[in-house]
C-alpha cells in the first residue's frame, strides 16, 4: 500500500459534498479555488471554530476544577476569535450584529457545558484530540479520504468518536429541532468518520455528536446523538464515495483535455442555486458567464483561496508517520 504525500488526491468531506450539492461550485471552489472576498470570515464559522477550541481545551483538562476548564476554553475561543479579526469585547452595536454568536454567550455556554458533562469528563480515558485520519481508496491509485476526528475516547467500556457541532436550529420542544438531531443518522461524514475510524480504533463502536445550540437567553442546551452504522451500511457509504470520487476525477480530466469547460465538465446544478439558509454564493458568475475559464481575472467580489486539507487537518502528522 503506498503512503500519503502532499502529491497524494485526497477528498475530505468538504469537498465531497460540495461536489454533491453542485459539480460546477466544487469546480469555482476547489479547482478555480474562488471564494467571496469578505473582509472577514462569517460569524458562523468563526464561532464554531472557536468553540472548537475551547472544547479542546476543557477536553485536555480532564482532573481539573470546572472553573479551570472554563478558564481554559475561554483563553482558547478568544486566541481564535481574535485571530480571525473579530474584538472580544464587543460593542451593543457589535453584539446585535452577531446575534447569539458572542464571546459572552460562549463562556455562559462553557460553564454550562462542564456541569452537563462532568460526570462523562471525569470517567472518560482520552485517547486523541484532533486526530487527522486517512483511508486510501480501493482501485483508486493513490487516492485517500481524509478528515480529523475531534476526539476519540473510551467510557464504560467502549471506545467512541465524539464530533463536536454547534447550532441555532432552536425548538421549543426539546431545543433541538428534530431534523436538525435525526439529519446526522444518514450524514456521510458520520459514516466515513466511523468507516475510517474503526481503521485506528478497532474497538470503535460509535460516532457521538455532541450538539450544543447557540441561542441569546438559552445557554445549557447540550445534545448527544449517538450514530452507529452496520457493516453493510459502511460498505455501501465506500461504494458511494468512490463514485463521486471518480465523477470528480472523470470531470477534472476532461476539463484539463478540453482545456475549459465547454464540453459538460462540471456542470451546474440549478436546483441547488437557493439553498435552505442562503442563495449560493457563485450563483452570480453562473449566471452571466458560461465557462469561467475563460475570464481574464477573479471576478470582482472573489479572491484566490485554497481549501488546503494538509494545514486544515494536520495531515503532516500522518505523512511523518509513514516516513
Amino acid at each position: 500500500m503506498t503512503n500519503l504525500t502532499r502529491n497524494s488526491q485526497y477528498f475530505d468531506n468538504t469537498k465531497i459534498s460540495c461536489y454533491k450539492e453542485c459539480p460546477r461550485k466544487y469546480f469555482l471552489r476547489h479547482v478555480m479555488h474562488w471564494t467571496v472576498d469578505y473582509s472577514r470570515k462569517a460569524p458562523a464559522l468563526v464561532f464554531g471554530g472557536a468553540w472548537h477550541e475551547g472544547m479542546d481545551a476543557i477536553w485536555s483538562s480532564q482532573g481539573e476544577p470546572n472553573e479551570d476548564k472554563v478558564e481554559r476554553a475561554v483563553s482558547a475561543f478568544r486566541t481564535h476569535w481574535e485571530e480571525n479579526e473579530y474584538t472580544f469585547k464587543l460593542s451593543l452595536e457589535e453584539a446585535e450584529e452577531l446575534g447569539a454568536r458572542t464571546p459572552g454567550v460562549a463562556h455562559e455556554m462553557f460553564f454550562s457545558y462542564c456541569v452537563a458533562r462532568e460526570r462523562l469528563l471525569e470517567e472518560a480515558t482520552v485517547h486523541s484530540i484532533e486526530q487527522p485520519i486517512a483511508m486510501p481508496f480501493p482501485e483508486l491509485e493513490d487516492t485517500w479520504y481524509v478528515g480529523k476526528l475531534d476526539k476519540v475516547f473510551s467510557w464504560n467500556g467502549y471506545q467512541h468518536i465524539m464530533e463536536h457541532k454547534t447550532t441555532t436550529a432552536y425548538a421549543i420542544k426539546g431545543q433541538f429541532q428534530p431534523d436538525w438531531v435525526e439529519s446526522w443518522s444518514s450524514a456521510s461524514q458520520v459514516k466515513g468518520y466511523q468507516m475510517v475510524g474503526s481503521v485506528y480504533y478497532p474497538k470503535l463502536q460509535d460516532v457521538w455528536i455532541d450538539g450544543a445550540l447557540v441561542h441569546k437567553k438559552i445557554h445549557d442546551a447540550f445534545k448527544l446523538v449517538p450514530v452507529s452504522h452496520s457493516w453493510p451500511l459502511l460498505q455501501d457509504w465506500i461504494g458511494d464515495t468512490k463514485q463521486w470520487i471518480t465523477r470528480i476525477q472523470d470531470d477534472f480530466n476532461s476539463y484539463v483535455l478540453d482545456r475549459g469547460l465547454k464540453y459538460g465538465a462540471f456542470p451546474r446544478n440549478e436546483d441547488q442555486c437557493f439553498g435552505k439558509y442562503s442563495k449560493c454564493p457563485f450563483l452570480s458568475i453562473c449566471s452571466t458567464t458560461a465557462d469561467p475559464t475563460q475570464l481574464d481575472s477573479v471576478p470582482i467580489g472573489f479572491r484566490v483561496e485554497k481549501w488546503e486539507p494538509f494545514s486544515e487537518l494536520g495531515l503532516e502528522r500522518l505523512v511523518k508517520d509513514a516516513d
